[in-house]
């Protein structure tokens, strides 16, 4: 990920259909697995303007202008633990990584969100809790 980078997920005045969501994935990662499994934030953004553009942030790391935040998706990732898969680092230590992805769903009155992990064999979801204008990811692998 380029810092700064603004990538369009729909474009202004589009029409949202009931089914429309967007999938994202991620990984965090940890130098020693005392490192407690600390929670993940997402900035979600919409640029005011019409057309595109490619910056939502300066070389400084300031906001431009015509770029909102427009809520946060938080999840607590305490509950996927057993899943940190150790890695080399270039250093040559050990690093944790624990891998999921961020299901985005933009049909209906709110936004929606839903934090997903493989466990060997299946496919867990973590569905959120809203409250204002954060989205809650949390809970404990089914």
């Amino acid at each position: 990920m380029i810092d700064g980078l603004f990538e369009t997920w729909v474009k202004k005045n589009s029409v949202i259909g009931e089914e429309l969501s967007k999938t994202f994935n991620y990984h965090s990662t940890y130098k020693t697995l005392d490192d407690g499994l600390d929670t993940f934030t997402l900035g979600i953004y919409a640029y005011e303007k019409e057309g595109d553009t490619d910056w939502a942030r300066d070389e400084s790391g300031n906001l431009l202008p015509n770029i909102r935040r427009v809520c946060t998706l938080a999840a607590d990732l305490s509950g996927i633990r057993r899943f940190l898969k150790v890695e080399k680092s270039s250093e040559g230590q050990n690093i944790w990584k624990v891998f999921f992805k961020v299901n985005v769903f933009f049909g209906g009155t709110a936004l929606k969100a839903r934090l997903a992990w493989y466990e060997g064999v299946s496919i867990s979801h973590v569905h959120p809790q809203v409250t204002d204008i954060w989205l809650y990811l949390s809970g404990k692998p089914a």
